[in-house]
Parts: structure tokens; C-alpha cells; sequence
């Protein structure tokens, strides 16, 4: 029995580097923090963030929900097709085409693959390899429906845990055409875990287990690779905090969809239920904070008041002395600034010292201060938006 379960284990870790999706997933993160750094250089004359930063801080979290989807797959004896896993693999890959997380919820990619399953499959069951289009017609929904709730739970939890530091500055076009900031929060997670697949040479060693399955009375291992990540982004207030905001609708809406997949055990229709459910809910999610936002007053854009922060290069001196995303300058050497001209003319001043006054977000001021440091914006290490900037950027491009 032992020496059963360690040959499935071995040829389940081997098939894992045949699947698709786990290069594609190392193709999609060189691509997209190559295009970022690229943004970055353009917009605003330099690096703000090292490659990959969309996977940074997300490893243990992966490690978490693998082992958890392991133990209740292999636990409740959830059995799937290696063609269901194919199809979750190519539906993951088509959503991320543009090289965007957007798609990237578990509620669109088992919502659409639930959908594919069931009303393409059979109809295309002359173009597929023999079998495949009745391991997915014959596929208990209800184990998918039960992984896709506990994949929407680590995405929630990744949009609560985001914080200040994990989003990326970028420029857009205001409704005035005005350049104005904005934070994007993305992140990519990356969960592989272990389930069980028909044929193979593990026994079942009690009468219920395994309780979801196909025909067939031996099982193996297989390693499978998911996806899943956010992205987001605010114009009318931290993206941290949106963020957070975001993933707290989103558990509410993993906890429904769970305790809907819980009660189709009773009733198969409540399995089609959860799909619907997660497909509509994360959209009208979505949805709903996009209009939220679009309504509030632009957060990072000049202001009379001072100078806002958009953000801060990690390692530079404006990181060391401790300025913070969204906070904003109001005066340096004793003079007021509202641009970033007059930011670097007043720096000029003192050829010792800088001193800044800066507000935070509570609406306190607090005092900085450091030995002069002369050159361009990157070499202090603070980004403001940069209208002058961008439009000499768009020029030599």
C-alpha cells in the first residue's frame, strides 16, 4: 500500500512538468514585469520595482493552499480527469492572453470551464482524443465547484494581506487629459497540489472514499499547477486600502459559493448554482469598485497644497530617510512647493542639507531631513506625477 502511494507520488510530481500551464506561468511573469519595467522607464525615467515583483511576498501563501487543496482532495477522494485538468490549464492560458491577472479569479476560470465542459464537449467530442469528452461530461461538478471555492478563498486572502508597499505606480490620462497617478495592485499566485486521477495502482481502503469519482476502482497522483492573482487599481484613494476593501467582498462571496458547494452534495443542481454564483459575483465585484472609483476626486494629482507622493524606489535615499506613498511635501527649506520644478530648485538652496515638511495621512506634519543629494528624481528615489516627464518620453519613443 505505501509502496503504492510513493510510485503514484513519483509519477505525479513527473506529469506535473508536463502541463502547460506551468511554463506558461513563468513565460506570463517575465513578460508582464518586462512590460511594467518598461512602463516604468517611459513614465517615469527609471525602474521603480525589481523583476518579478508580481510574485514577491505570495510563496507562502502558495504553500498554505496547496497543502490544504491536497488534503481535502486526496481526504474527500476527489477524483478528475487529467482532460478536465487540461481543459482548466487551457482556459487559464486563453484568459491571460493579454498578459493581464484580471481573469485570473478561480470564478472565471472554473466558471468557464464549467461552462465549456457542459455545453461544448459534446459537441466536439468528434475533434477530441478518445474519452475526453465523457470524463467531462461524466465529471462530478460538485468537487470542482468545492476546489474553485477554497482557490477564491486564497485569492481573497491575497488582496487583504496587500499592503502599501506591494503596488505599482503608473500614469493615465484624467477625464481633462491631464496625466494623474494611479496605484495598481497585482499579484500572481501560483498553487500546485496534489489530487487524484483514474488509473493508477492506489486501492481505495475504505467505503467511502473516494467519495467523488470516476469509474474506475484504482487511482493515481497527480501534481497540478493553478493560477490565480489579482489586479486592481485606484485613482481616488491608496490602492492598499482598495484592495483590502476588494477582498473582503471577495471571502464573503468564497464563503457563499463554499457553502453552496457544501449543499450540493444533497442536491447536484446546487454545484451549477455555485458556478453561476462566483461567475456574476466576482464581476459585479469588479464592477462595482471600478465605478466607486471612477466617482471619487483624483488622489494622486498636483495640488496647491503641496506635492503628493506617488511613489518611493525601494533602497534610494527618499526610501532610507522614510517617505511614504501618498504622503505629500509641502515644503522644502522653508519653501513651499507645488511642483516638482520648484521641489528641486528649493532642494538647491541649502548646499548641506535638505529639510522637508511633510504631511501624512493622518494630516500631521512631520519633519525630514538629509545631506543634499543632487540629480535627477530616480536618484533621490522619489516619483512624483511627471507630466514634463511623460510627454518627453512619448516624443523620443
Amino acid at each position: 500500500m505505501v509502496n503504492d502511494w510513493l510510485t503514484e507520488l513519483l509519477y505525479g510530481i513527473g506529469n506535473f512538468f508536463l502541463n502547460p500551464l506551468l511554463y506558461w506561468a513563468l513565460l506570463l511573469t517575465l513578460l508582464v514585469s518586462s512590460r511594467r519595467i518598461r512602463k516604468e522607464r517611459n513614465n517615469f525615467g527609471t525602474k521603480v520595482f525589481d523583476f518579478g515583483k508580481e510574485w514577491t511576498g505570495t510563496w507562502v501563501l502558495s504553500l498554505i493552499f496547496g497543502l490544504l487543496l491536497t488534503a481535502v482532495s486526496i481526504g474527500a477522494g476527489i477524483v478528475i480527469a487529467p482532460a478536465v485538468v487540461l481543459l482548466i490549464s487551457a482556459v487559464t492560458i486563453v484568459l491571460t492572453l493579454l498578459f493581464r491577472f484580471t481573469w485570473l479569479s478561480s470564478a472565471y476560470i472554473f466558471g468557464f470551464s464549467f461552462l465549456l465542459a457542459v455545453g461544448a464537449a459534446p459537441y466536439a467530442a468528434d475533434y477530441l482524443p478518445a474519452g475526453w469528452a465523457d470524463d467531462m461530461e461524466g465529471l462530478n461538478w460538485i468537487s470542482l465547484a468545492l476546489i474553485m471555492s477554497i482557490v477564491m478563498i486564497a485569492e481573497a486572502i491575497l488582496l487583504l494581506k496587500t499592503k502599501k508597499e506591494d503596488t505599482l505606480p503608473e500614469l493615465v490620462k484624467g477625464p481633462r487629459g491631464r496625466w494623474i497617478g494611479q496605484h495598481r495592485f497585482r499579484k500572481l499566485l501560483f498553487i500546485p497540489f496534489f489530487l487524484l486521477v483514474p488509473a493508477g495502482t492506489i486501492e481505495p481502503f475504505a467505503p467511502w472514499w473516494p467519495y467523488f469519482h470516476l469509474n474506475g476502482t484504482n487511482y493515481g497522483l497527480l501534481l497540478v499547477p493553478l493560477l490565480t492573482g489579482m489586479d486592481g487599481f485606484a485613482k481616488g484613494r491608496p490602492a492598499f486600502i482598495e484592495a483590502r476593501k476588494q477582498g473582503k467582498a471577495v471571502l464573503i462571496l468564497a464563503l457563499l459559493t463554499l457553502t453552496v458547494s457544501l449543499v450540493s452534495m444533497y442536491s447536484y443542481y446546487f454545484a451549477i448554482a455555485a458556478f453561476v454564483i462566483a461567475l456574476i459575483g466576482r464581476e459585479a465585484i469588479t464592477l462595482s469598485f471600478r465605478n466607486k472609483d471612477r466617482k471619487r476626486a483624483m488622489f494622486y494629482t498636483e495640488s496647491s497644497k503641496g506635492l503628493f507622493v506617488l511613489a518611493v524606489i525601494p533602497e534610494s535615499p527618499a526610501d532610507r530617510l522614510g517617505l511614504l506613498v501618498g504622503e505629500r511635501i509641502e515644503k522644502v527649506n522653508g519653501i513651499r512647493v507645488t511642483t516638482e520644478r520648484a521641489f528641486y530648485e528649493a532642494i538647491q538652496t541649502n548646499s548641506q542639507y535638505c529639510k522637508m515638511e511633510i504631511r501624512d495621512e493622518q494630516g500631521e506634519i512631520r519633519i525630514k531631513q538629509r545631506a543634499m543629494y543632487e540629480g535627477e528624481p530616480h536618484e533621490l528615489g522619489i516619483i512624483f506625477v511627471q507630466e514634463q516627464r511623460r510627454q518627453a518620453g512619448l516624443k523620443s519613443s
